[in-house]
């Protein structure tokens, strides 16, 4: 081979490393995994620090690694995993089960894109979502037992936001001069990218009220905002939960934090609010849209689409 064949030879394969870095290409292989434990504890970090999955996620993650490194014996191939997942015939089992192994074996240990080969019909039927009437979501929220998690409950109703979104909030994140809720810094993982919202005139009234009773009198800057890095709600999920599990069951009317998004998307629909404005709310679009489209997704430009649906989401006794 001449001097210049091999020149060319090295460029190609440079270019071909390179693309294979780019994407993510590595050659199929198989593993062992002898210390479970040590292996699960490595791969949380991996999926903190590098892919940035809420800890619920990993939580839930980490239990089917371990089910299926018990079940193979640490040994890790397509046909141990084929066994496993023909363990379960419950098809939605099988795809919660792939979507963690997909993250282990080809994020995590490098074992290649072997588990792309696994696919499954989804036949689940989607149980639909029964919403509360106008009367029942006022009467769960008058029953709630404190001051503080009927807050929390305007809150999450007012303004779509999940409610570990709404408990990171801090004091600063609120201004009331046009009631928005700036969760721009608040991180909920690699797919989710929380945005701007608003609450409600019945909410900031009520929300002033907690500030001052829990924060005590707070001077604002010219924008209205409170300049304190004090949590909003220094309140745990669970309290929070619980609540409502128990107001639920005294009531009569099944109403969970997460249900709250769906009546919010509900009214907004209803109000003729587009798509793309509900998942800016939400917090489900993502950053190259919101970086693209900027002006569409401004302040100023959400505020006038949450006009629409304000009158809504205010609850009348």
């Amino acid at each position: 081979m001449s001097h210049d064949q091999n020149i060319l030879l090295n460029e190609i394969l440079q270019d071909l490393t390179q693309i294979k870095k780019k994407f993510n290409i590595v050659p199929d292989k198989e593993g062992k995994i002898d210390d479970f434990e040590a292996s699960i504890e490595t791969y949380e970090v991996f999926e903190l620090d590098e892919l940035k999955l809420e800890q619920t996620t990993i939580d839930n993650q980490k239990s089917s690694i371990r089910n299926y490194l018990n079940f193979s014996n640490g040994i890790i191939t397509k046909e141990t995993v084929t066994q496993y997942l023909d363990s379960n015939e419950s098809d939605s089992w099988k795809s919660n089960q792939l979507k963690a192994l997909r993250r282990y074996t080809r994020n995590f240990l490098k074992l290649g894109n072997w588990t792309e080969d696994f696919h499954f019909k989804t036949n689940v039927k989607h149980k639909i979502k029964k919403l509360p009437s106008d009367e029942d979501t006022l009467k769960f929220f008058t029953n709630l037992p404190t001051f503080d998690i009927q807050i929390v409950f305007l809150m999450l109703y007012s303004s779509g936001l999940r409610i570990g979104e709404i408990l990171s909030l801090k004091l600063k994140d609120i201004e009331f001069a046009d009631y928005s809720i700036d969760a721009t810094e608040i991180h909920e993982g690699q797919t989710k990218y929380s945005w701007f919202s608003f609450f409600t005139d019945q909410t900031a009234d009520h929300l002033e009220n907690y500030i001052k009773h829990t924060h005590g009198e707070l001077e604002k800057n010219d924008d209205y905002k409170i300049e304190s890095d004090d949590m909003l709600f220094p309140i745990s999920k669970r309290t929070i939960q619980q609540a409502f599990q128990k107001t639920s069951e005294l009531t009569g009317i099944e109403i969970n934090p997460h249900l709250l998004r769906s009546i919010f998307t509900d009214k907004c629909t209803k109000a003729g609010i587009k798509d793309k404005y509900i998942d800016a709310f939400c917090g489900r679009t993502s950053k190259g849209v919101l970086a693209k489209h900027y002006t569409d997704y401004s302040v100023e430009s959400l505020r006038e689409q949450y006009d629409k649906v304000e009158d809504y989401l205010t609850l009348s006794k």
